[in-house]
């Protein structure tokens, strides 16, 4: 049976939501997060920046990301270079960007960052990049 991952929902308007989540695909409309206080929210995609799927739920405060592209940088896929609606920009690797479609999921460019992987909705975009 699937183990539940640990993710955190960055939401378009800028609340975050730490849990976990047994079942999240691309295709999906929202996703199901048992939060912190063993309560289940589901979350229209929407609604939502992007999920973040992370190796800690609390991550490490005094670890800066690199956003650039390095030599131990993931090499599968193509290099992505993404830009929110807020400003934010994150780099990454994709195997399955495609315009058409509802979202993404991006491996971070950063080997050391706390998120192994993550899922951007097309919506929650202001540009990308792709190499």
């Amino acid at each position: 049976m699937r183990q539940p991952q640990k993710i955190v929902v960055h939401y378009l308007d800028g609340r975050l939501l730490r849990g976990r989540s047994k079942f999240f695909f691309r295709g999906q409309e929202t996703v199901r997060v048992v939060n912190l206080r063993g309560r289940t929210v589901r979350v229209p995609l929407s609604e939502v920046k992007a999920i973040f799927f992370v190796r800690r739920l609390r991550g490490r405060q005094d670890y800066h990301e690199k956003k650039r592209f390095t030599s131990t940088s993931p090499s599968f896929g193509r290099r992505v270079q993404v830009k929110f609606l807020d400003g934010e920009v994150l780099r990454g690797s994709s195997l399955n960007y495609r315009p058409g479609e509802k979202g993404f999921y991006l491996k971070p460019s950063d080997p050391a960052s706390n998120n192994d992987m993550v899922f951007i909705p097309l919506s929650a975009l202001k540009g990308i990049k792709v190499k």
